[in-house]
This record gives structure tokens, C-alpha cells and sequence, in this order.
């Protein structure tokens, strides 16, 4: 009884075996724990067997639709190009054919 007439009452328990806290919380089995530990184990495999993009995988399909933009965007100036050409050269078949015919 001296011990709580010294006023060690008001202290909590834990702090007397501070170690003892985070040993029992890393024992005790949670869902949480368990998944992560899982998670970790299996992290490769899940990713292949889901086919899963990582990181670096998408930085490179961000590249790549960048270049597909980029040769969109060429492509249909070039469009524009061919077909005003098509069209000139339609008028001049168009006067050709004038000219052969009479």
C-alpha cells in the first residue's frame, strides 16, 4: 500500500514497461497487419497476374501518347496540304481534258 501513498496512483501502467505497448501491438494479429504482410510478400506476383501498370510503366505510356499526339497533329497538317494540292490538281486535269476535248 505504500506504493499508492506515495502517489504513484496517477501514473499510467504503460509507462512503467514502456516496451511492453509496442510489443503486444506488433504481436497481436489485425486484418490490417496481416493484408500488409501479405501485400509485401506477394507484391511482384499480384502485380504481373492482375497486369497491373506500375510507376514506370505509364510515365513510358505518357511518353508514348505524347509521340502519337505529336504525330496526329502532323499528320493532319498534312491532310490539309494534300488535299489542297488533290484540289489543284483536279482544276488542271479538269482544264486538260477542256483543252483535248475540242
Amino acid at each position: 500500500m505504500s506504493e499508492y501513498a506515495e502517489g504513484t496512483v496517477n501514473k499510467p501502467f504503460w509507462k512503467e514497461m514502456p516496451d511492453v505497448a509496442g510489443y503486444v501491438g506488433r504481436k497481436l494479429p489485425t486484418l490490417d497487419r496481416s493484408l500488409d504482410s501479405y501485400l509485401d510478400r506477394n507484391f511482384e506476383a499480384i502485380i504481373e497476374e492482375w497486369g497491373l501498370l506500375r510507376e514506370d510503366d505509364i510515365i513510358e505510356l505518357e511518353r508514348r501518347l505524347d509521340r502519337i499526339t505529336e504525330d496526329v497533329t502532323r499528320l493532319s497538317t498534312g491532310k490539309t496540304a494534300l488535299a489542297d494540292r488533290a484540289e489543284r490538281l483536279a482544276i488542271m486535269i479538269s482544264g486538260l481534258e477542256e483543252v483535248a476535248g475540242r
